[in-house]
């Protein structure tokens, strides 16, 4: 599957999970973990930041701030964009992961083919892996978030 296709699936398998979820319950823990849904989707939407500043070194010389923080504090990372959001309502969350996704896909569009499958693009992820190795990463990471959300909704009462 070509990975602008693989990464779209992806971005419609999270907004299924979630769909109709009411409100009080987005914040009940236990998604992942002590993780509620909200934290979650609050972790997703910082690796969708992640990935549109990833795909922005291919095209731009601007700062990565995101990306930055996910290489330079890869074990605080999660904790600290969960805490980061843990004020915001769950529209507000999804409002971020939305506007991420369609950031992040477009990127992606414009990044040439080869330049996708180009071993050594990515120092920080390894010399013998490329973007699509990322993205397949990044996709499988969030299909087993989005498992996890669908077996705490048939746990929980009124889903």
């Amino acid at each position: 599957m070509h990975v602008a296709s693989q990464l779209e699936q992806n971005h419609l398998l999270v907004l299924q999970v979630v769909d109709d979820l009411p409100e009080l319950e987005w914040d009940i823990p236990g998604a992942c973990g002590a993780w509620s849904v909200k934290d979650v989707m609050a972790h997703l939407s910082a690796y969708e930041e992640v990935l549109v500043d990833v795909f922005a070194t291919f095209l731009t010389d601007e700062p990565t701030p995101h990306l930055a923080k996910f290489i330079d504090k890869s074990i605080d990372f999660n904790r600290t964009e969960i805490e980061a959001r843990q004020y915001r309502t769950a529209q507000q969350v999804m409002d971020e992961y939305e506007e991420a996704q369609l950031q992040s896909s477009d990127l992606l569009a414009q990044i040439p083919q080869e330049k996708i499958l180009q071993k050594g693009m990515l120092p920080w992820y390894g010399n013998e892996r490329c973007l699509a190795d990322l993205i397949n990463n990044f996709c499988a990471h969030t299909q087993e978030h989005c498992a996890q959300i669908k077996a705490f909704r048939i746990k929980e009462p009124g889903a």
